[in-house]
């Protein structure tokens, strides 16, 4: 049986298979489960301050790189010379995601 992905709220697949009496026996044919994330409890904040500040790293790069080929589209040198409003904007798409009151909890 070929069971295609399944979303990640469907825990368990069973199918009622006949047995030789005439009765039907469950066969569990999926079990899927979350993997419990393991973790010492004190470098938990830890943790999630690394990964919001890499999510901003992303956010940073994926910006900066999008402006800086639009701009090199658009004119020659055009990287160069929009340098300064790319890192801009791009500096700024980092910032919100990397919001401090988010970052600290506070």
């Amino acid at each position: 049986m070929d069971i295609r992905p399944l979303s990640k709220s469907i825990r368990r697949v069973t199918v009622f298979e006949g047995d030789g009496s005439g009765g039907l026996r469950p066969r569990t044919v999926y079990k899927g489960g979350r993997k419990r994330k393991r973790q010492t409890r004190g470098l938990k904040p830890l943790e999630r301050i690394v990964r919001i500040a890499a999510n901003a790293g992303d956010a940073f790069s994926g910006t900066y790189r999008r402006r800086h080929r639009r701009s090199n589209e658009k004119r020659k040198d055009g990287w160069l010379r929009d340098s300064a409003a790319n890192l801009a904007k791009a500096g700024d798409r980092a910032r919100k995601k990397l919001d401090l009151v988010r970052l600290l909890g506070w």
